[in-house]
This record gives C-alpha cells, structure tokens and sequence, in this order.
C-alpha cells in the first residue's frame, strides 16, 4: 500500500510539473538581487559605537578635576585685585598639606576598597575576553 501511494503522489507531481509554466525572471532580476544582499550586509554588521563619547569623558575629567581642585582649596575670598597672587602660593600650600593629612580611614573602608578595586579589575578582565570571542569571526 505504501508503494502505491508513493506512486500515485509521484504521477500528481509529474501532471502538476507538466501544466505549469516555465517562468523567466525579469531583465534585472540578478542586480535586483545583488542590491539586496548588499544591504542585507551592511545592515548585519556591527559597528563599533562607544556608550560615551570622547567629548563627554574630557567633559567629566574636567568636571572631576574642578571638583577635586575644590574640594582641596576650599571656597576662598576673593583677593581686592585680580593681579595680586603673592600670598595665594602659601595659601595654597598650606590648605593642600593641611588637607591631605587629615584624611583618616578605617582599616575595614581600606579592606572594601582594596577588595572592590581587585574584582572591579576582575570583571574588566573577563568581560574584555567574553567580547573578544564574540566579536572575533
């Protein structure tokens, strides 16, 4: 029975192939093609975009600087003249030794900070490897 069906199923096929008819495609049917496989490629591939850009890093470098500049010289007086820096050197000296010696911390916040630097440098190791094998074709 299995052999008659398979029969009959290969005398539809030979009927249906027999009354359809040949199709030629049109003039430009292969640079029709072409373009769209070449847009298909360029949409695929991946182009290396940075989350921030330089701009932004030199902006927050220059924002942190600021911030640190101020947080070790303090909100000053102005002096009467714009030209008169003579005694700003030693108020400058004094309120940066001054400051960086009063720091203190505690042995646990050291600990912290140590062990968060190690697996911060971890994680960066491992994720610069994982985006290596992906990106690698």
């Amino acid at each position: 029975m299995n052999a008659n069906e398979n029969k009959q199923i290969d005398d539809f096929a030979k009927k249906v192939i027999k009354k359809a008819t040949l199709e030629s495609p049109s003039f430009d049917f292969t640079a029709q093609i072409m373009t769209q496989l070449n847009e298909l490629k360029q949409s695929e591939a991946t182009i290396y975009k940075p989350l921030i850009s330089k701009t932004a890093w030199f902006v927050i470098f220059i924002g942190f600087v600021i911030l640190v500049g101020y947080a070790i010289i303090g909100a000053q007086p102005q002096p009467p003249s714009y030209f008169d820096f003579s005694n700003l050197n030693v108020l400058l000296e004094h309120k940066i030794t001054a400051s960086l010696f009063q720091f203190t911390f505690s042995k646990i916040v050291l600990y912290a900070l140590t062990l968060l630097s190690v697996m911060v440098l971890v994680q960066v190791s491992f994720l610069k490897a994982y985006f290596n094998k992906r990106y690698e074709h």
